[in-house]
């Protein structure tokens, strides 16, 4: 199955259709074109993914996998501008640069010690 029938699939899943419904609604022949596109064996052009974005009040790019798709239930997404998520992940790297650092320095300290004869204190 190729991610856009998977996504087809499930949207309609969601809407509560079948295949039969939605063969309908764009006007088709019956459900085997609906299950062609399903199971991969064609793909839909772009009118008709519009068609169906416009159906599963979606977009077109979430329908071909451009995207992600948000599974419900939809409030344990957020949305991030991506310049506020690459900022986020280097005060992340940041932070784990210090504790690799201070980590380091420990373990200098102890090896030290061990080297003088020193006990590490516990």
């Amino acid at each position: 199955m190729s991610i856009v029938g998977e996504r087809i699939k499930k949207y309609r899943e969601i809407a509560g259709w079948n295949q039969h419904k939605l063969a309908k609604a764009l006007k088709k022949s019956g459900k085997a074109v609906i299950s062609n596109w399903e199971n991969g064996r064609n793909d839909p052009s772009l009118a008709e993914l519009r068609m169906m974005a416009e159906l599963f009040d979606t977009t077109v790019a979430q329908l071909v996998g451009e995207v992600p798709m948000f599974e419900e239930p939809r409030e344990q997404y957020i949305m991030i501008k991506k310049d506020d998520l690459i900022d986020l992940q280097r005060k992340a790297l940041e932070l784990e640069a210090d504790r690799i650092n201070t980590l380091k320095e420990q373990l200098e300290q102890v090896q030290k010690g061990e080297e003088s004869g020193d006990e590490p204190a516990s």
